[in-house]
């Protein structure tokens, strides 16, 4: 009996803890009515120049050549919310400062993105402010983000600046092999001062997508209308063959682009043209827990291996310092028209390792990727270890390293090689 009562009042007392343990607090999940968070981010880096290249030169005009550089850069991100029922205003703001030996620019508080948004009813919400979308299932790159700023495929996932736009989003669930529907319409005006980016003509600049879940499989449809750019439509998709394994695509289609180029001696021909671009991708998850992500993207539009040379041949010439003022002039008008972007060339791969505690290094983290242009076969590697273990800290080091033959795309950038040590404190 002194047993059964001993049983009886350990499983009591066990059945009072555990009540006590796991308690659920719906409060603890509600949205907040205010919220702010941000980051402190300092940044080292030691940059390997090509002192004698023409990107140096275009770079620095007036300064000397020099093999390397050291800069320090500091930024500050801000971002505050408040869900007030079916309104939510919202807001993220970024400030910098940059400085080495041969320049010190400081960036004053902006805003990247913020706005308003209205849930007007079930699965319908109306939003007006800068916003950034995120178009297409390319990792480092998309060729389906006909209204959103490029990516940087050297950091995919950094923060990037919207345009100012009003938007509208519908989503309903629905039974059968489509599960899921969803529709975004965009209107994105220019006036030369409103998304000056984007464009200067003056402009509505709508643009649409339309999402679905069908044979489990994420689909979307994309138009982009003509203004201050080309029209433009694609599709992409997204499907998991496996647990570990998921397949991606894109493909775009712009009418009337503009083509660009420009031979040895500087004379520049422009063409209009209807131009492709497509993207295939994976992502594969081994049993080390490695996450292995390739694709393959290819940009109709861009610069063959050889416009690419003969461009960096004239820059060559036009840089040098016996070179004529008009010369030189216009390569850097030329550069700054957009022939120096990132990723100017017409086929890219992109492969990369990442790993989460590797070595059983708890809270670590580490990856090597490759972007290499495949025309010309140049080509930039980064290795990166990151650290996470302190509430808050997140602490990051990566080295670039840049190679190419003359005249190539990672061959003739500014820099060969590049560490960078940064550590942010989010709050």
């Amino acid at each position: 009996m002194k047993t059964l009562l001993l049983a009886a009042a350990l499983a009591a007392v066990a059945a009072s803890v555990a009540a006590e343990e796991f308690t659920f607090d719906a409060a603890e999940f509600e949205k907040k009515p205010f919220e702010l968070n941000g980051y402190v981010e300092p940044k080292l880096e030691l940059l390997g120049l090509r002192g004698d290249s023409a990107a140096y030169r275009l770079a620095y005009p007036t300064e000397a050549a020099r093999a390397t550089l050291a800069r320090s850069t500091l930024t500050l991100e801000l971002e505050g919310k408040a869900n007030l029922g079916d309104w939510v205003f919202d807001a993220r703001a970024q400030a910098s400062q940059v400085d080495d030996a041969l320049t010190s620019r400081s960036n004053a508080l902006v805003v990247q993105e913020g706005g308003v948004r209205y849930s007007a009813g079930p699965g319908l919400t109306l939003d007006l402010g800068k916003r950034v979308t995120r178009w297409g299932k390319g990792y480092a790159l998309t060729t389906v983000g006909f209204v959103e700023r490029p990516k940087d495929a050297t950091d995919p996932t950094a923060s990037r600046e919207g345009f100012v736009m009003a938007s509208v989003d519908w989503t309903r669930s629905l039974p059968g092999s489509v599960s899921a529907i969803s529709f975004t319409g965009i209107l994105l005006p220019t006036d030369g001062v409103t998304n000056a980016d984007f464009g200067r003509t003056n402009d509505l600049n709508p643009a649409a997508k339309l999402y679905l879940l069908a044979w489990d499989t994420d689909i979307d449809l994309m138009w982009r209308g003509a203004g201050a750019k080309t029209e433009a439509w694609g599709v992409d998709f997204s499907r998991n063959l496996a647990s570990n394994l998921e397949v991606h695509g894109e493909w775009a289609r712009q009418r009337n682009a503009t083509h660009t180029a420009v031979n040895a001696n500087g004379a520049v021909s422009s063409t209009l043209q209807d131009s492709t671009a497509w993207l295939v991708g994976l992502r594969y998850l081994t049993q080390a827990e490695v996450t292995w992500v390739a694709e393959w993207v290819h940009n109709g539009n861009g610069q063959t291996d050889s416009e690419w040379a003969s461009y960096q041949s004239f820059l060559s010439t036009a840089t040098q310092p016996v070179a004529s003022a008009a010369l030189t002039a216009k390569a850097q008008t030329l550069a700054l028209s957009g022939m120096n972007r990132p990723n100017p060339g017409q086929d890219y791969l992109y492969v990369k390792a990442s790993a989460s505690e590797p070595w059983g290094w708890v809270y670590g983290s580490a990856a090597v990727s490759l972007m290499a242009n495949v025309q010309d076969h140049s080509w930039q590697i980064t290795p990166e270890l990151g650290y996470t273990g302190w509430t808050g800290w997140d602490m990051r080091a990566r080295l670039s390293v840049l190679r190419g033959a003359a005249l190539t795309e990672f061959g003739e950038k500014l820099a060969s090689n590049k560490l960078e040590l940064t550590t942010r404190y989010s709050f």
